[in-house]
């Protein structure tokens, strides 16, 4: 009984066992993207380099069009610190921590293309690597405007 009443309310159905969902066809249209913008910031050159050379070889295996990497400038973190607790000034040391950035652009994407390339690539991207992405999104034109347009 409770198998039934379960089954009913999320629109399941049991054969043997297994559930598998009903299949509702929606309108939505997909989003379509005129950028999409990957910035991987990292602290190794040589991983940013094998990291956006996957990148690349990922786009070109799946007929994205892609620019190429721009080597954005580093973040530098400065610290003097004294080299011991109790130490005098002029014994200092200086640590300095560069933040190494590089760009790659993905031009003329679906929604669903894109998420998709973005899961794949975040699931393989290198420990060490952070990623920032920005959207450009094509959006149609608003009724009155359209209106003003044809008039």
């Amino acid at each position: 009984m409770l198998r039934n009443l379960l089954g009913r309310s999320l629109n399941f159905t049991y054969r043997r066992g297994l559930q598998t969902a009903d299949r509702e066809v929606t309108d939505i249209p997909d989003k379509l993207f005129s950028k999409v913008q990957i910035e991987v910031r990292g602290h190794d050159k040589a991983v940013l380099l094998s990291y956006t050379n996957f990148i690349k070889n990922a786009c070109s295996l799946l007929n994205i069009e892609t620019s190429s990497v721009r080597h954005l400038r580093y973040s530098k973190w400065i610290q003097p610190l004294l080299r011991a607790k109790f130490a005098r000034k002029k014994y200092k040391l200086h640590y300095e921590i560069r933040t190494e950035k590089k760009q790659i652009d993905l031009y003329h994407l679906t929604g669903s293309t894109s998420s998709t390339f973005l899961e794949y690539a975040q699931r393989n991207i290198p420990e060490g690597v952070a990623m920032r992405v920005d959207y450009t999104e094509i959006c149609p034109l608003s009724e009155p405007v359209q209106k003003a347009l044809t008039q």
